[in-house]
């Protein structure tokens, strides 16, 4: 509605206007990586969230299975949201920044969800799916997930280093370049 808070006591004193915009619908996004999973989430709800699943896996196994559900039931072409990690680092740093997503992020490969995920592409690992290098390399790889099918990306930062402040300033790097990147796509 459009009235005003008006609450004098001890505690609080509020004069505010309160006014609440008509609320549009909320996006429901399913964690769908398998057949059955992507199909209810083609039929029934407005994408999907992945993580585990490269360009190839997109582009052959996700797109044209929640796709054709969405087509099916009549819905709009769903979102397909893919989760990788994204480290901004010299390209002689990129197989320690691969060694480092494998050593903190690897035990959701022992999924068998993520596993199944991982046959239908060419990643073995989630070191492979990792988004590492100059700003170049990250934003050609980024192309590659557009170009097979995603249509926003879920980013987990990836910070190398030796020490704390070396890592604390990989991540900053990292988050201002993605700043930056999001900022020359708008």
């Amino acid at each position: 509605g459009t009235d005003m808070v008006d609450v004098e006591n001890d505690t609080f004193t509020v004069h505010n206007p309160l006014t609440l915009a008509p609320v549009s619908p909320l996006p429901v996004l399913i964690a769908a990586l398998g057949p059955v999973m992507l199909r209810l989430a083609g039929e029934r709800a407005d994408g999907t969230v992945l993580w585990m699943a490269d360009e190839r896996a997109v582009a052959e196994h996700v797109v044209p299975r929640i796709t054709k559900a969405a087509e099916s039931a009549g819905r709009p072409a769903p979102r397909i949201v893919a989760g990788i990690p994204v480290c901004l680092c010299s390209p002689d740093r990129v197989d320690e920044a691969r060694e480092r997503a494998n050593r903190i992020l690897g035990e959701a490969e022992i999924s068998p969800n993520y596993q199944r995920v991982l046959e239908y592409g060419d990643a073995r690992d989630v070191g492979d799916l990792c988004a590492a290098g100059d700003e170049n390399a990250i934003a050609a790889r980024f192309k590659r997930f557009a170009d097979a099918g995603v249509t926003d990306l879920s980013v987990r930062l990836l910070p190398i280093g030796d020490n704390r402040d070396e890592l604390v300033a990989s991540k900053y790097r990292t988050r201002d370049m993605l700043a930056a990147l999001a900022a020359d796509l708008r």
